[in-house]
């Protein structure tokens, strides 16, 4: 028995100094892997302690940006808004490893689409030291493939076109294209000045709230003013061009926050592109298409569009038309006619549009509650359209056609009710 202890402690040593065996085999095999794979990182420098790059795409437009503090900044050809995480991403490409070396030193620049690059990368950190990257063609064995030289002499090594996707990007990639550097939720007031026509003017209001100064005093709607906004200050711009446009802009917008200084841009059409100047840039920025027409909009496209908010609380309702004056109180949130609860229904619905303030004899007129808190709306007929005037706002607004007839018919059958 002792004999059998004796030869199980054996086996047990003998397993562990196996295992701790394996273990240190499988740990250098690991530390060997890690070594040749930072081996063929590249580039020498990493992302993280780079502080200074120039960068030339295909085309041959080169950008030189400098790090300050936490955040890039193109400083040549001039001074221009950068897009901080693109420059980040095309950083990140230095962390890559290559597969193999195709030639350790390059003497043939040509044979492998080195003559001239179809990108380069040159960065330094802030201790002197320096990487480059020359991006060549793709290799004819294999198309997924593509030579990048490590230095002016290389060595020339094999990288996959996917780990390059950044580096092979345009320089202009590499600039910020808002249109705006103010973002919707921190501005106060708006400015639009077209060539010709009314300014635009809107101040924010409480909250998400935003009210019209200018040329009419106005609630404004909600959901258009956001979309408006958002398309002023958040679209982005497809590309740039060299040259500015001459001559005075066709609109000017002016965005001011609620801390710090107004932002002006000024913003043209040139044939069928639309362009804008943001300020301290040399070149224009060309837009979408569709921001012409929301530059195009006018106080009457943002007004509020519902004629009596929910906010009110309809309880009691008045008509008064054609020689007859009826009247109506909800009761345990009910009407005594479905007629009643139609034009409630109706009125608390968004408008199709807004109008000139009408000039017309009402049709009717619908008051809204009772004694001193009580509001008069009048609707009017103009043609094949139904106005309706809010109480206490300089617009009227143009109902929607289900609106219209929905209106029409509820109110006609309580003017005119049937023969019994």
């Amino acid at each position: 028995m002792s004999k059998g202890w004796r030869n199980n402690l054996i086996l047990t040593v003998v397993m562990c100094a196996a295992a701790a065996g394996l273990w240190i085999q499988e740990n250098r095999e690991n530390a060997r892997d890690e070594a040749d794979k930072q081996s063929r990182a590249l580039g020498s420098l990493r992302s993280a302690a780079i502080t200074s790059l120039a960068f030339r795409d295909g085309a041959g437009k080169t950008l030189s940006l400098q790090k300050e503090g936490d955040h890039w900044q193109i400083t040549a050809p001039a001074q221009l808004r950068t897009n901080h995480k693109a420059v980040t991403e095309l950083l990140e490409t230095l962390d890559k490893h290559y597969e193999k070396k195709a030639v350790d030193t390059l003497t043939d620049a040509a044979a492998f689409g080195l003559t001239s690059p179809q990108a380069r990368l040159e960065v330094k950190d802030g201790s002197g030291g320096s990487s480059l990257l020359l991006v060549g063609n793709t290799a004819p064995a294999n198309p997924q493939k593509r030579y990048v030289a490590l230095g002016e002499k290389g060595p020339v090594v094999l990288m996959a076109n996917t780990d390059l996707t950044k580096v092979m990007q345009r320089s202009d990639d590499l600039r910020d294209k808002r249109l705006a550097r103010t973002e919707s939720p921190d501005l106060s007031r708006i400015a639009l000045q077209p060539k010709s026509g009314d300014a635009l003017q809107l101040a924010r209001g409480e909250g998400e709230s935003w009210n019209l100064e200018a040329p009419i005093r106005d609630r404004a709607d909600g959901n258009r003013i956001s979309a408006w906004i958002f398309a002023l200050s958040g679209s982005q711009g497809s590309g740039f061009r060299q040259e500015p446009p001459q001559g005075d802009p066709d609109w000017r917008v002016t965005l001011t926050p609620a801390k710090g200084e107004p932002e002006l841009l000024s913003i043209w059409r040139v044939g069928e592109e639309l362009v804008a100047k943001r300020p301290g840039e040399p070149d224009a920025m060309l837009l979408p298409k569709y921001l012409t027409e929301e530059l195009s909009k006018n106080a009457l496209d943002l007004v509020a569009m519902r004629p009596v908010e929910p906010r009110d609380g309809l309880s009691t309702l008045r008509l008064e038309g054609e020689g007859k004056n009826l009247s109506a109180e909800k009761k345990e949130q009910k009407w005594p006619r479905d007629e009643w609860r139609e034009i409630e229904d109706m009125l608390g619905r968004d408008a199709l549009r807004g109008a000139l303030r009408s000039g017309s004899t009402p049709w009717v007129t619908i008051t809204l509650g009772q004694g001193e808190q009580a509001q008069v709306l009048t609707l009017h007929q103009e043609e094949k359209r139904l106005l309706v005037t809010p109480p206490n706002r300089p617009i009227s607004l143009e109902l929607t056609p289900l609106q219209a007839e929905t209106l029409k018919k509820a109110i006609q059958d309580l003017l005119t009710p049937p023969a019994s």
